[in-house]
């Protein structure tokens, strides 16, 4: 049994000895049954102190993995305990603050719902602030430089919309969208790989909806959603909001360890699995094609399903995958039902056409209609009608390409910029396609200190933290490449590298 703690770390080390416990149980490395050392033993043979080790227990008690029989030890707990197991869910006291003299103000943390408290609030509203002005250099904000939309484009499509004649007598929208949409990006996703039909298609206000109207169609208090364990952290919000068990499964250069999955889904049983697989949000992986089948076959065998979030996949770089070719979705690689597919145009067009959609069997696609009149009815009509209008003839494809040559321009600039400025302990990911770069830290230097400096000096990014499933990463940073202008790059990652290296 070996285990590599990392004493530089901001990381608590019982976490991080109750992270690798976790992972050899889920494996199976750890057998149920498996006796582990007493904490005496285990806290000499680490050189940490016991009480390390007895809140790294306490913690896998928790959560239901492992359990201690008085005069015998602790030992690893059969399966069928996980499925009543729940993992904490900390909450703060109502902090009570000062009135005014003449003033009484309303409890609010009393009167927030436990509905509301349930999401985690990073600081974005400050990363935003510090995003405005024209001196910012910014590889923050997930989504595209305003400046690669360009005005003809939309300015032309909208008048084609708004003076078409197609919709009178139908002013509104069926709560799935018109069918001419649909059908649209039904033939759509067949250039993808993926065969559908107007049934299988449901318009959505963006693809963040879809992920809150699954949520509230599958997810019960206290059921497991597996995850990549840094992800999409709006998803993580939903999932929380749900009240979910949310498990990461470990990752690579290459996505979700999927070799470490049967285990994950025997132990933990989960409702959903969700997934970036392709250009993922934050690391910029992409799932090779034996894993996509991989986290298939478990998905089917222990009957969960996979909510799969392509936001990026249109914008495919080419040449850096293992096999040269454009991946193909999950939903193209299976047909019984199990993966519900989500994308929007907000990612490829401009960030301002909240418009998405989900791809899933038409059970799912009623469901989530039902419970979507609860919501907003319909996605509105004038984006519908731009989004016709750009599917139509081949619009979307060719600004596509013009992106796409745009992007990899910028991606290869920032990979350079990297090699140029970044110190020899720093590495990163090189995306096939998407937005972001995953940059990993040298021990002992944290993300929100890099940050911190790096804004004074106009800078700015993500740290890590705001992925992590257990908000513990201090490590890695995310940059979005496509955001800055060009000529930016190479002064904001010099910068960024520059910081690195004095800390």
């Amino acid at each position: 049994m070996q285990f590599t703690l990392n004493r530089r770390s901001t990381v608590p080390m019982y976490r991080q000895l109750a992270a690798e416990l976790r992972e050899q149980i889920v494996s199976g490395a750890m057998a149920e049954g498996y006796r582990l050392p007493p904490e005496r033993e285990l806290a000499s043979r680490l050189e940490v102190n016991r009480t390390t080790v007895l809140q790294a227990y306490q913690q896998l008690k928790d959560e239901g993995l492992i359990a201690s029989k008085v005069g015998k030890g602790t030992f690893v707990l059969p399966l069928q305990h996980i499925e009543t197991a729940r993992i904490p869910v900390v909450r703060h006291e109502p902090i009570d603050e000062e009135p005014k003299p003449s003033v009484v103000r309303p409890p609010w943390s009393v009167l927030f719902s436990d509905y509301s408290n349930r999401f985690t609030y990073h600081d974005i509203a400050s990363a935003e602030r510090a995003q405005r002005g024209d001196t910012i250099i910014d590889f923050a904000t997930g989504s595209p430089n305003p400046a690669d939309i360009p005005d003809d484009l939309l300015r032309s499509v909208s008048i084609e919309a708004f003076e078409s004649r197609e919709f009178d007598g139908q002013p509104e929208s069926p709560i799935e969208g018109f069918d001419e949409l649909r059908a649209l990006l039904a033939e759509h996703m067949s250039t993808r790989g993926v065969q559908c039909d107007v049934r299988n298609v449901m318009v959505l206000s963006g693809s963040e909806q879809g992920i809150d109207l699954i949520v509230r169609a599958f997810v019960n208090p206290g059921d497991c959603v597996l995850v990549e364990q840094s992800t999409f952290f709006p998803a993580l919000q939903t999932f929380r909001s749900a009240d979910a068990r949310i498990i990461g499964v470990p990752v690579d250069e290459h996505g979700m360890r999927t070799d470490l999955l049967d285990g994950y889904c025997a132990r933990f049983r989960p409702k959903l699995i969700y997934t970036v697989p392709t250009f993922q949000n934050p690391t910029g992986t992409t799932l090779p094609p034996e894993r996509r089948s991989e986290l298939i076959d478990v998905a089917r065998r222990y009957q969960c399903l996979i909510v799969e979030d392509d936001a990026y996949g249109d914008l495919w770089y080419g040449g850096e995958s293992s096999d040269a070719h454009r991946p193909i979705p999950l939903k193209g690689m299976e047909n019984a039902g199990y993966v519900m597919y989500l994308s929007t145009f907000s990612k490829t067009v401009t960030s301002g056409l909240r418009t998405g959609w989900v791809v899933a069997d038409p059970h799912v696609i009623n469901r989530l209609a039902a419970l979507r009149r609860m919501v907003d009815q319909h996605t509105s009509t004038s984006s519908q009608r731009i989004c016709l209008e750009l599917l139509k003839e081949g619009r979307v494809a060719e600004h596509l390409r013009g992106l796409i040559k745009a992007y990899r321009i910028r991606r290869d600039a920032a990979i350079a910029a990297l090699e140029r400025y970044a110190p020899d302990e720093v590495y990163w990911t090189v995306p096939a396609g998407g937005y972001y770069i995953w940059v990993s830290l040298p021990d002992g230097v944290r993300s929100l200190d890099v940050l911190e400096s790096c804004r004074s000096q106009g800078v700015t990014f993500m740290p890590g933290s705001v992925f992590d499933v257990d908000e513990m990463d201090d490590s890695h940073i995310r940059l979005n490449f496509v955001r800055p202008d060009a000529a930016d790059i190479d002064i904001g990652i010099r910068i960024i590298g520059e910081t690195i290296a004095q800390m």
